[in-house]
Order: structure tokens, then C-alpha cells, then sequence
């Protein structure tokens, strides 16, 4: 029987759909007599399950670039998720840090499929989009109309979010802080930041951007220049927690009380943003559950696992959530600009 669907193996057994992917998927969630029933049916209407073939690689390979000391806590995160899922369906991840885009064609023979973690050039995009096994990218950018998958965060949606948070605390002059530049994630933020500040007559935000995350002298220098202007912010917005943390330490060394004078969101809740004081409010994002969709992405379009692949490329975001802790509020009382140590 043709085209037979998890519907039909439902309904001819009085179970869920969700309980015939999990038998057929070989995951937990059913008893093994249902798991039995279910491949039976699904068998006898001529239902094909996905199997590993004997000769198919058993890991899957991971491909960074990106040793920007800023963002290993969320790479690593990423790769966790990987080798969670990875290893739920008896496979491992092999790890290659390289821009090298040669290694697609070395190892191409002995993997299921590549995940391309964070930013990588166009040469290595175009290396896996040929190579005969299939790729999703995760948190970062793929050519428009790009047929790879790509995992990524509502990044756009996050920016208007912590507007609309600091807008609502009462903050009406803002900083988008986003540390080194060129990361498309964060320029996303602030172009979802600024569009809901603009929205606003009684509002206005402006940016900063720094050679490297780290940078306390950028900072400050460009925080004085603003002052100088006439612009005295009481909120800032930072493209990571790293760069929030920079911000935090700066302001606190320039005489300014956090969150009294100036509040300061980050974004990802790495386990810094628990461990600094004040605690830092910040935007957890969900990068290991990146790492276990590019897999299942992955393993789909491969037909390992169900769904069973389907030709149209997809682009999924993950929706972060807010961490309110230490170093939000409302804006104080007065400018504080002429307590500023410069």
C-alpha cells in the first residue's frame, strides 16, 4: 500500500499519532507490547522504516570556526545538544574545528551528515551544499533562499521584546551595546530593538560596537562621547552576556549604580550571568535544544528517523525567554551624568 501515514497506522490501532512516531523512531515513550503492535500494522499496510544501512557512516560531524573566546559557552552548549541526540540513536559526533572546507570531501564517505555550527565562509557553505550528505547550519546566516536547513533563535522578536521590557520599566533613552560586530544574530536584535524603540516619539536608542567583546576602553570612551552629546542612557541592551558583564564591571569602575542609574540585559544566560553581582537580567537562549533540532533535522533529511525527508528546506527558530534577576529596573530618579567618573 502506498502512501501510508501515521494517521492511518493511528486510527487501524485506536492510538495516537505521537505514539506511533515514538514506536517507529525506536524512542521511549511506549511500552515495548505497543511498540511491537505498532510495527506490526504499520508492516502489514506496507509502511517503510528507516533503518541504518550496513554501510552508512555512524557519526555525525560538527564543523566550528568561530574561537572567539565570547562564544564558547554557546557553542558548547550546541554541541551538547548534538551529542545528546546523537547519542539516543547510538551515534557519535565527531568535532572538527577548521575553515578548511577540504574536510567535507575527506570525511563525507564516513558520516550521516555535517551541522555547521556558527560562522563559516562561503567556500565551506558551498563544500557541504555539494557534498552527498546532508547539512543544516545552526545559529548563524545561509544565503537567501538557501536550500540547507538552518536552526537558529527569534533573534528579531527577542530585540522587540527587551524594548518593549525596558519601554515598560519606564526607560526612554537605551543603548544597543554589540560588543564585536558581525554576528548576524545580534545584528538582528538590535534591528528588532531599534524598530520598537522608533515606534515610540518620547524614545530613542543608539549603538556601540567594539573591536572585541572585552574591550573596557571602547566602552567607556564611547559612553563619555555619548554624555558629552547630551545623550545620557539608562538602559542598555548587549548582544551577549560577555559583553553585558563588560558593561556591568565598566559602569560600576565609572561611579554609576546598576540597576539604581542604568539597567543592563544580556543575552544567552551563560552560568556567568548567575555568577556575577549584581546577577545579571539577560535572555536565555536555547542552544542545546538547537543542537538536538539540527539533529533530527538532520537525521530526517538523511530518512534515518521519521518524518521521512521532505524536499523543501526549512528554517526553524527557537523562541528564547527572559531572566529577570539583578540588574533591571526602573530608570532613577534623576541623571546621574554628573557623578560619572571619567
Amino acid at each position: 500500500m502506498s502512501n501510508v501515514t501515521l494517521d492511518m497506522i493511528a486510527t487501524q490501532l485506536g492510538v495516537s499519532k505521537f505514539a506511533v512516531s515514538r514506536a517507529l523512531s525506536g524512542k521511549p515513550g511506549v511500552s515495548e507490547k505497543t511498540r511491537r503492535s505498532i510495527i506490526a500494522v504499520a508492516e502489514q499496510l506496507g509502511y517503510r522504516i528507516p533503518r541504518l544501512k550496513s554501510g552508512d557512516g555512524r557519526s555525525i560531524d560538527v564543523i566550528l570556526h568561530d574561537r572567539n573566546v565570547a562564544n564558547r559557552e554557546l557553542w558548547g552548549d550546541v554541541q551538547h545538544g548534538i551529542e545528546a541526540e546523537a547519542s539516543r540513536w547510538g551515534l557519535a559526533m565527531a568535532v572538527r574545528w577548521t575553515g578548511d572546507h577540504r574536510i567535507v570531501s575527506r570525511v563525507e564517505r564516513s558520516t550521516i551528515g555535517f551541522v555547521l555550527v556558527g560562522p563559516h565562509d562561503a567556500e565551506m557553505h558551498k563544500a557541504v551544499r555539494c557534498s552527498r550528505r546532508p547539512a543544516v547550519t545552526v545559529n548563524h546566516r545561509v544565503p537567501p533562499l538557501d536550500g540547507m536547513d538552518q536552526v537558529t533563535a527569534t533573534d528579531v522578536e527577542a530585540g522587540e521584546f527587551v524594548a518593549d521590557f525596558l519601554l515598560g520599566l519606564g526607560h526612554r533613552r537605551m543603548v544597543y551595546v554589540h560588543g564585536q560586530a558581525d554576528y548576524p544574530d545580534r545584528e538582528a536584535r538590535l534591528y528588532g530593538f531599534a524598530r520598537t524603540v522608533a515606534g515610540r516619539d518620547d524614545a530613542s536608542a543608539r549603538e556601540m560596537i567594539f573591536e572585541y567583546d572585552e574591550e573596557t576602553s571602547a566602552f567607556r570612551s564611547s559612553l563619555i562621547t555619548m554624555v558629552d552629546d547630551g545623550f545620557v542612557p539608562t538602559a542598555f541592551f548587549c548582544g551577549s552576556d560577555g559583553v553585558a558583564v563588560t558593561v556591568v564591571s565598566e559602569l560600576v569602575r565609572m561611579g554609576l549604580r546598576v540597576p539604581d542609574d542604568v539597567s543592563v540585559v544580556g543575552h544567552a544566560d551563560d552560568p556567568i550571568a548567575s555568577q556575577i553581582s549584581p546577577k545579571l537580567t539577560t535572555l536565555h537562549t536555547p542552544y542545546r535544544q538547537m543542537g538536538l533540532t539540527a539533529v533530527r533535522l538532520l537525521l530526517s533529511r538523511a530518512g534515518l528517523i521519521l518524518p521521512v525527508a521532505d524536499p523543501t528546506p526549512v528554517r526553524v527558530s527557537l523562541v528564547p525567554h527572559l531572566v529577570a534577576r539583578q540588574t533591571s529596573g526602573p530608570p532613577g530618579p534623576g541623571s546621574w551624568h554628573s557623578r560619572l567618573r571619567r
